[in-house]
């Protein structure tokens, strides 16, 4: 029982979540993204997690839930992490954290590149 599946990362998330938050976790270890540019991810990055907190859980529900997530881990990839293994995030929800978070880590690619 102590191994874990293939399909399962080291985190103990799927390997594409796993994925993600490695993702995430090495564009903010980055040396070369500026502070501010790292206040704002983290800004825009917390609003995608707090809308889906939302709707899973609805207005005030989502609300107060992700100020306790947030309380508890300070990290953006820890808030991730903690959202992705959420029993209620269902399928479409997890492709839109996808999505959103892989949409807005191009951009500060294509910043840092151009």
């Amino acid at each position: 029982m102590g191994a874990d599946l293939p399909e399962q990362a080291a985190h103990g998330l799927p390997a594409e979540d796993a994925e993600l938050v490695d993702l995430l976790t090495a564009v903010l270890v980055d040396p070369n993204l500026h502070t501010d540019r790292q206040m704002r991810l983290h800004h825009e990055i917390s609003a995608v997690l707090r809308a889906i907190q939302r709707d899973l859980y609805g207005e005030s529900g989502g609300e107060s839930r992700y100020q306790a997530i947030e309380a508890d881990t300070r990290e953006l990839p820890d808030l991730l992490t903690t959202v992705l293994v959420d029993p209620n995030l269902h399928s479409d929800l997890r492709m839109r954290i996808h999505r959103d978070i892989r949409t807005i880590l191009s951009g500060v690619q294509a910043q840092r590149e151009g």
